[in-house]
């Protein structure tokens, strides 16, 4: 209650309560009459205390210290961000293995800004394997210095730029529009032909061109092993050999054409399988993408040459196109259709052999951060019957 309603308040009781006790015991009355007085006079100087508070401007608050953590510039450390993305999926197929449901990658995105030009990004990738075991890989780590649009540099492990799909999606499903990616850009864990991982060090940046939008990527890495099948595919530690593999590419993005880019890019490295000659790796790609208005059009190449010591060249062509119109800014179809053929003396892939095949599917995105996905794929392979799988797939971001 407001200061001036209690006294409001007080004035009433003695008005009213003076008469009645007036009636009944006058010495009572008299000294509730003085107790009243006194906490009339009490809420006036607690008025006049507000009164004089208002006139006055208020007391300057001592400013919160910085807490200064040594060795940091500016008292501050860097502030760590980690978004996550997940999948929940179900597959099913008509070859000699079991439907079942199956838990994803969860992936955390981690990402950090050291100085105005230095940033590291981070991702880990807890997984099942197909023991049913879970296991944690550090997928990328890399370090970036960006001074400029037209020079920035990285070190660390990163996502090497052959072709398009490989660095424009990363391990979060959530982001692409099918199930999984496609054979060629599947990653080396799960039987992708390609070194889609690097640890090394990527430069990148603008090219000096108009409206043409030009790109640059150089990168020099320890390359994929070639020692065994069993072993780890990325050198994370050890190269097997003095070698290095880099590679270059070169992209366009016009400005009159947004969301379209073209590109292409230049593989090569030295692979020293075990009990084999040593080979020179060389993998060219080419592709055109385009992203606007909700729609989806992606095609990329890649020709894969090796040359053994001593013999001869052996080459494996692969490509995929991919097309998707999403409507209502919900329900996205989808059509994709992939090859990989490698001939059986290819030294790295002859196990591989044809794989080839098409994926129809939809993408729905039932809120902002979350998507239900159904995909049926056919696939032909060498040497054996051709095989339906049906996939649902609920990915999401956290």
């Amino acid at each position: 209650m407001a200061v001036t309603g209690r006294i409001a308040l007080a004035i009433a009781l003695l008005v009213v309560v003076l008469p009645a006790t007036a009636r009944a015991q006058a010495a009572d009355d008299h000294q509730l009459i003085q107790d009243l007085l006194v906490r009339i006079q009490a809420l006036e100087n607690e008025v006049k205390a507000l009164k004089d508070a208002q006139g006055q401007p208020a007391a300057p608050q001592p400013a919160a210290a910085a807490t200064a953590e040594p060795g940091m510039p500016g008292g501050a450390g860097p502030t760590l961000q980690i978004r996550g993305f997940a999948d929940v999926d179900y597959r099913r197929t008509d070859a000699p293995s079991n439907n079942s449901f199956a838990l994803g990658q969860l992936d955390l995105f981690l990402n950090s800004t050291l100085s105005d030009n230095t940033s590291v990004v981070g991702e880990l990738v807890t997984e099942a394997n197909d023991e049913n075991a879970f296991g944690i890989d550090l997928e990328r780590l890399l370090v970036q210095y960006k001074p400029s649009d037209y020079f920035n540099v990285g070190f660390g492990r990163y996502h090497t730029a052959i072709g398009y799909y490989n660095t424009a999606y990363h391990h979060g499903t959530w982001f692409q529009t099918a199930t999984e990616r496609p054979f060629l850009f599947a990653f080396e864990d799960e039987g992708g032909p390609l070194p889609v991982h690097g640890v090394g060090l990527t430069v990148n940046g603008r090219i000096p061109s108009g409206g043409l939008g030009l790109r640059y990527v150089a990168e020099v890495a320890n390359g994929r092993t070639s020692r065994s099948r069993l072993a780890e595919p990325v050198q994370n530690v050890i190269d097997e050999n003095n070698g290095k593999a880099f590679n270059v590419a070169l992209l366009a993005q016009p400005d009159k054409l947004l969301g379209f880019q073209a590109g292409v890019s230049f593989y090569r490295d030295r692979l020293e399988p075990a009990e084999l000659a040593r080979i020179r790796q060389t993998i060219l790609s080419g592709h055109v993408v385009y992203h606007g208005h909700g729609f989806e059009l992606m095609n990329e190449a890649v020709a894969v040459r090796h040359v053994p010591a001593g013999g001869s060249a052996v080459t494996t062509p692969a490509f995929y196109s991919q097309i998707a119109q999403q409507f209502a800014k919900k329900a996205s179809p989808y059509f994709r259709y992939q090859y990989f053929n490698a001939p059986e003396r290819d030294p790295i892939f002859g196990d591989i052999g044809l794989r080839k095949g098409p994926s129809l599917g939809l993408r729905y995105d039932f809120e902002p951060y979350a998507a239900l996905k159904l995909q049926y794929d056919r696939t032909v392979r060498s040497h054996t019957d051709p095989v339906n799988g049906f996939a649902t797939q609920l990915a999401f971001t956290f």
